[in-house]
């Protein structure tokens, strides 16, 4: 009996150590080490070159033009789309589509900013699309919406 509470001990011990070792990470001053780098300038036009649905639609496929469809069959095709990013840090989206088989264009515009790789959208058009995405070299993947439905988007400047 005397031996299993020792072990019990023991173990309150060592989880509490541990515990207290990990809350003590360091200072407050952020990282340690060189900043990271100034982000580089991501002005100029992302052709859209994919979509994926974060929804409930079938569909699919890599490339464009791309078809998705709802339960019910409506048929929604992306057939092309650009995404503009200006150097003072606006944006603007323009996707042409079909729907129900009408010719459709989709757009957004607003405020863009970059840390690092991550790039984050502040829409001022309505209905608001774009949401936050990073940014790689040329190629940018994106969370956006249309219709209502999220997606992902690839761009590649």
């Amino acid at each position: 009996m005397h031996s299993l509470s020792l072990r019990r001990f023991a173990g309150i011990a060592l989880t509490s150590l541990a515990l207290a070792t990990a809350a003590c990470g360091g200072d407050d001053g952020g990282p340690s080490g060189p900043s990271a780098p100034a982000p580089a300038d991501v002005s100029g036009t992302y052709a859209l070159t994919g979509l994926r649905t974060l929804g409930n639609l079938s569909g699919g496929g890599n490339g464009l033009p791309v078809t998705f469809k709802d339960g019910s069959g409506t048929a929604l095709t992306f057939k092309s789309g650009h995404l503009t990013l200006s150097s003072n840090g606006s944006y603007e989206l323009e996707v042409e589509a079909v729907f129900k088989g009408s010719a459709v264009t989709m757009d957004d515009q607003g405020a863009y900013h970059v840390t690092g790789k991550s790039i984050a959208f502040t829409p001022t058009g309505s209905p608001a699309r774009m949401k936050d995405g990073s940014i790689s070299g040329s190629s940018m993947t994106a969370k956006t919406q249309f219709g209502g439905i999220p997606f992902e988007i690839n761009l590649k400047k």
